[in-house]
Formats: C-alpha cells, sequence, structure tokens
C-alpha cells in the first residue's frame, strides 16, 4: 500500500515537472516571437505664425459714431470754383453757362426732394440739379476732364484718389473700410447732428468718379 502511495506521489511530481517545463518553454518563444515595442511620442505640430493679413483680421473693428464722422458742407461747395452747388439758375448760367438740357421730374419716382413743390431736373458739366422756379439744388455731380469742385481749401476731380480722401477725412474713410468698402464714403452735410441728410462720394478705381446729396425717404 506504501509502494502505490509513493508511486503516485512520484507520478504527480514528475507531471508538475513536465507542465511547469512546457510553461517557461511556451513564455521563452513568446519573448523572441515579439520583439520589444518602445512607444515613441509624436512630433509636435509646428505653429505657425499669422500672416499680416490673418492678424489683422483678429483686430476688433472701431466703429465710428456718426458725430465722429467729418463733415462736408455740400451747399457751399463750388462747381470750377465759380457757382455754389445751391444757387440760382441766372447765376449759374452766368459763371458756366447755360444749362445742358433741362426736363421734367413729373412722374419720376422720387423718394427725397431738397423743394416740396414740383420741379425739373437741369442738367450742366455733369451735375444734375432740381430746378424749383429759378432756385437750383444739385443732387449729383460726376466727375469728367472739365469740371471741379471746391470747398474752402479742398477740390475734388476726377483724378482725386481713395487716399487723398483718406487723409482729408479720416474717420469717415476708417468707418468705410471698417464695414468692407473702398467704393464709398459717407460725410456729414452739417455740423447740426440732428441733419439726417449726408454726402456720399462714390469711386472706381480707387479714384473719384461721383458725389451726391443724399436725402433719405
Amino acid at each position: 500500500m506504501r509502494n502505490i502511495r509513493y508511486r503516485l506521489n512520484e507520478d504527480r511530481s514528475t507531471l508538475l515537472s513536465v507542465v511547469l517545463l512546457l510553461s517557461l518553454t511556451a513564455c521563452h518563444q513568446n519573448r523572441i516571437e515579439e520583439p520589444d515595442t518602445i512607444a515613441v511620442a509624436a512630433p509636435s505640430e509646428k505653429v505657425q505664425p499669422l500672416t499680416e493679413e490673418e492678424d489683422s483680421l483678429q483686430e476688433v473693428k472701431r466703429n465710428i459714431s456718426w458725430d465722429q464722422i467729418e463733415v462736408f458742407v455740400f451747399s457751399q461747395a463750388r462747381i470750377n470754383n465759380k457757382v455754389p452747388l445751391f444757387t440760382t439758375k441766372a447765376r449759374l448760367e452766368t459763371a458756366i453757362g447755360t444749362a445742358d438740357s433741362v426736363i421734367s421730374a413729373r412722374g419720376e419716382d422720387i423718394c427725397g426732394s431738397q423743394f416740396e413743390d414740383d420741379f425739373d431736373f437741369l442738367y450742366k458739366e455733369g451735375a444734375t440739379f432740381e430746378l424749383c422756379k429759378d432756385s437750383l439744388a444739385c443732387e449729383e455731380l460726376v466727375f469728367n476732364a472739365h469740371n471741379s469742385l471746391t470747398w474752402g481749401k479742398i477740390t475734388f476731380t476726377r483724378n482725386t484718389t481713395w487716399e487723398n480722401i483718406k487723409q482729408l477725412f479720416p474717420n469717415a474713410v476708417l468707418q468705410a473700410e471698417n464695414e468692407g468698402r473702398r467704393d464709398m464714403i459717407t460725410l456729414r452735410d452739417a455740423y447740426s447732428k440732428d441733419s439726417d441728410s449726408s454726402v456720399k462720394l462714390y469711386f472706381e478705381d480707387g479714384k473719384l468718379v461721383r458725389i451726391i446729396n443724399f436725402i433719405p425717404c
């Protein structure tokens, strides 16, 4: 009986040794077959500096209040430095000659006007006037090779550039540029803050092409 137990113990020991040996062999093979993996940090992305244009987009645009916009007294400006834009028909024709044409405004869809009574349109030297009896009020002046517009020490011609205007009316130009525009600026036409009319200067290819006395509806 003792011999049987002793033999069983020997068999168990032998079996355990075999299992342990197989386990060690398998682990050793796994170490050989699987190469060591070393974690390598990915290279960090290089942060490129902003271009001048991109950096300018980050700037906060400063809105210019209406009372800080410069004034251009449209009614006092003179065509060819001879006759004001608000004048009489007789004085205009004495200064720069007979009107090119006069056309009735009746039936036209007029939004805003200098006159409450009926009026005609008078055209002279690229300018459009409202003519009521003998009174003239300029509505628009288109610049050409033969005309100019002067107010005080300021003279506009068709060669006046956006940069020229920027030096004269920096706030108005800044406001236009803040709005993404380089084709038009708006000026106040009176020193009174209550005036709702304005003066608009229009540009093409960076040069002044026309000026309008804007009267809202």
